[in-house]
């Protein structure tokens, strides 16, 4: 049994029922054995797939099974560079800080400093050696962490492996793949503002970090970047699967005539009208004629449920029982004004009329 799930600025959550809990999240055969590759291999594991399919989510349930930190996410951008994966450091402010200290003298380098995902967990997998950077890091993260329910991460005193989440890497410019890699393998970097001072930690895989990378595939990556990773696209779910994670995150959504009994199938276990739901989501997702501008993902019919079981929508009842409700809340799966037609027309098809006025 896993421990608690450790997010980042948060408290522990040991209540599965927790929204977002990584203990909901279901992935398939073919994810699992790319995910155990990737492990033994002590490789990035490279994801593609469409939007919503539970690429990123991916990270929270190996660091939660694992029992391993909270993941050290960056978030790529069309300017990123390799470097903010490893350290930023703030020009601007320490040239400020210095007119105004004046007389006072500057103060040192590291006040202006913080550590992107890959540089956190290579200080983390040698905490003696980087015991004041740690202590640095921690300060000016910190500064910045002013919001409800966030709590002071724990210091470090021994190594632990991480999990590092690189969202959407096809955004980044060109050579940041190959240097990101260039870093993990070598588990060192030098920040060039402390006189190209070295941050290193054992060359170790039981301390290497568990990178996840995703992309939309919106560019082709570089060769050499490829034949570093591990690969797995993942595919649309089937409704079964579809059933499956709906049963672990939409709770209300059980009920069918097997009363949830283990041993039945995904779909049986369903209330009748989320049967229904499924069916019509699946079709609607699935139909090729229709050629949607946005064909929606696991994260829409997730977010559908969730709304109609928070509408409090009569799960013995059918889509016809729930016409009203499907209608408030049509906007989780209508993403593009060009689908509004056909969502509607594929509605009308199953004898819901909502008119033209619903969104």
């Amino acid at each position: 049994m896993a421990g608690p799930w450790l997010r980042e600025g948060y408290a522990p959550a040991s209540d599965t029922a927790v929204p977002g809990h990584p203990a909901g999240y279901s992935a398939d055969s073919g994810l699992v054995e790319a995910v155990n590759t990737a492990l033994i291999l002590a490789k990035p594991l490279l994801l593609t797939g469409r939007p919503g399919t539970g690429k990123s989510e991916l990270a929270e349930r190996i660091a939660w099974e694992l029992g391993l930190g909270p993941v050290l996410r960056f978030e790529s951008q069309s300017l990123t560079e390799a470097q903010e994966l490893f350290y930023r450091f703030d020009l601007i402010a320490q040239m400020a800080d210095a007119q105004l200290r004046g007389s006072n003298g500057p103060r040192p380098p590291q006040h202006f400093l913080s550590f992107g995902a890959l540089g956190k967990a290579i200080l983390h997998a040698n905490p003696q050696a980087h015991a004041e950077l740690i202590d640095w890091d921690r300060r000016n993260t910190q500064a910045m962490q002013i919001g409800e329910g966030q709590t002071e991460d724990a210091p470090i005193g021994t190594a632990r492996r991480s999990v590092v989440l690189i969202d959407e890497i096809d955004k980044a410019a060109r050579d940041v793949p190959n240097d990101l890699l260039n870093g993990i393998e070598r588990m060192a970097f030098r920040i060039r503002e402390m006189r190209n001072h070295l941050v290193s930690a054992p060359n170790d895989d039981t301390l290497k970090p568990i990178v996840i990378i995703t992309s939309n595939s919106e560019r082709d990556l570089p060769d050499p970047f490829l034949r570093r990773c591990v690969y797995y696209n993942i595919p649309d779910p089937t409704q079964e699967k579809l059933a499956e994670i709906l049963r672990l995150r939409v709770p209300a959504a059980l009920g069918g005539p097997s009363g949830g009994a283990a041993g039945t199938g995904a779909i049986d276990r369903l209330a009748p009208f989320y049967q229904d739901l499924l069916s019509f989501f699946v079709e609607y997702r699935d139909e090729r004629a229709a050629h949607l501008a946005y064909r929606p993902g696991t994260s829409e019919l997730i977010d559908w449920a969730n709304a109609l079981a928070r509408y409090q929508a009569d799960a013995q009842g059918d889509l016809k029982a729930n016409a009203a409700l499907i209608g408030r809340s049509l906007g989780t799966i209508l993403k593009h004004q060009d689908d509004r037609q056909t969502l509607i027309s594929r509605l009308k098809r199953v004898g819901l009329d909502l008119g033209t006025g619903t969104a």
